[in-house]
């Protein structure tokens, strides 16, 4: 018996045929990168913004664009982010060659950047020097931003999770920094992506800080039927029915995040089966998330006994948390003790942003899930 190839991937971006392209969406991003007007992507973790952004920059690098795609999630200071950002240039041979071209012609610069060739292709290779001084990191950073522009005619600079640069304490150096490569940076244009929606808000809302007023915001959406429909014919291509109503159901119980629409999908074609159910569908949700117990139960360790009981509120009873009967049922004195969890919850990305009075809303909807088969009964 031949092996099926699973029509379905989860946990890294999505291409090719496992991606369901957002059409509408790039005809409107375009438009905007077209004209230099750059963008700020804002949508929740795992809710395919990468894969996005991905597909768009492949689409464009064909049209003799130059690409550059950095992930900044990780970083916890300036050297982090130049790192990252030199790390991006590396995954392109033209862009590294032209680059390292430009280096060689700033001499300030040429000892802070290691320039190497791989000694199986020969291909040049760019990476931060170990030497430099965390003094001298800054400017390297101002350096190389510059030399973006000499990459190609025209640039699109893709910066991931970029709120992560408001978390590094520097009084706003690297904020103002961007703003002012993107104004002087005259054939390139940027498009950022975030998940902490209130972070960015204020980033772009505040008129005291750098980036106030500076891109188009776009709220990233959630896929409409379209995906429903992608999805059964994924099933299809290997011989399994699919009724509707359970991937429905599946969307709105992981919140219409495709990166776990598909990995239950993944799921249920590595199970065998013949015809994906309600009944199914269910039982390998429950599956794959009892899968993450043990990170589960250790994050609900670092959490005080307040904060434990308003998360399991929160994913059982899911409207109404604050009525006089659903506190005392769960051991909390009163509603201004529920909203101070809640908001030590969000400031550490256990609850999203969205939370609000009477609605609560999980950053990770596995998470939620887990708390109701726990503590459901």
């Amino acid at each position: 018996m031949s092996k099926i190839t699973n029509p379905f991937r989860f946990g890294d971006p999505v291409d090719g045929d496992y991606y369901l392209p957002r059409a509408g969406l790039t005809a409107t991003v375009r438009q905007f990168i077209d004209n230099r007007q750059h963008i700020v992507l804002i949508g929740p973790r795992r809710f395919g913004k990468t894969s996005f952004v991905l597909d768009l920059l492949r689409t464009m690098a064909a049209a003799d664009t130059t690409t550059l795609f950095v992930d900044i999630f990780n970083i916890t200071s300036h050297r982090d982010f130049l790192q990252q950002v030199l790390r991006a240039m590396r995954q392109h041979q033209k862009v590294t060659a032209r680059f390292i071209e430009w280096v060689k012609s700033i001499p300030r610069l040429s000892p802070k950047v290691n320039i190497e060739q791989d000694m199986f292709n020969g291909s040049p290779s760019v990476s931060l020097s170990a030497e430099i001084a965390d003094k001298d990191v800054k400017d390297a950073i101002q350096d190389v931003l510059t030399g973006i522009s000499h990459l190609g005619k025209t640039v699109v600079v893709v910066i991931d999770e970029f709120q992560k640069i408001s978390e590094i304490e520097d009084g706003g150096w690297l904020e103002a920094t961007l703003r002012t490569q993107m104004q002087t940076l005259k054939n390139t244009a940027f498009i950022f992506t975030g998940s902490r929606q209130s972070i960015i808000q204020d980033m772009m809302n505040n008129q005291a800080r750098p980036f106030y007023r500076s891109c188009q915001t776009i709220d990233f959406p959630s896929f409409g039927d379209e995906f429903t429909d992608w999805i059964i014919e994924r099933f299809r291509t290997v011989g399994i029915a699919c009724d509707r109503k359970a991937i429905l159901s599946l969307r709105q119980l992981v919140r219409d995040t495709p990166n776990y629409v598909q990995m239950v999908c993944f799921h249920l074609v590595a199970q065998g089966i013949s015809a994906v159910t309600q009944e199914n569908v269910a039982e390998t949700l429950k599956m794959v998330t009892r899968q993450n117990s043990y990170a589960y139960q250790t994050l609900l360790g670092t959490l005080s006994p307040l904060q434990q009981r308003a998360l399991r509120l929160a994913a059982i009873e899911g409207q109404q948390v604050y009525s006089r009967d659903t506190l005392e049922r769960y051991e909390i004195a009163s509603p201004a003790a529920l909203a101070s969890s809640f908001k030590a919850l969000r400031g550490k990305q256990i609850l999203d942003e969205a939370t609000g009075r009477g609605r609560v809303v999980f950053d990770d909807p596995l998470f939620a899930h887990w708390l109701r088969e726990e503590f459901g009964g």
